[in-house]
């Protein structure tokens, strides 16, 4: 049996801001760069914060957060995703 790995309150902080973040630029996606400056994190909290995102996204069925060379990272609108 696995167990989901029990989210860090930090890890669920910096993924709120992210997704705040993200939600603010729709459609538009954001670049590493252009995620911390909007969010004010470090580039590897900003990592944590997406990685967050995509696990409990992927858990409960959400939105999934994709990346994209040209466009950065972003909400997909394609159901496939």
């Amino acid at each position: 049996m696995t167990r989901r790995r029990e989210a860090r309150p930090f890890a669920e902080h910096y993924g709120d801001l992210v997704r705040v973040a993200l939600m603010e630029a729709r459609p538009a996606g954001l670049h590493t760069r252009q995620l911390v400056s909007a969010t004010r994190l470090t580039k590897s909290q900003v990592a944590r914060g997406i990685r967050h995102l995509r696990d409990v996204g992927a858990a409960e069925h959400l939105t999934p957060i994709i990346w994209r060379r040209r466009d950065g990272y972003m909400f997909s609108d394609d159901p496939v995703d």
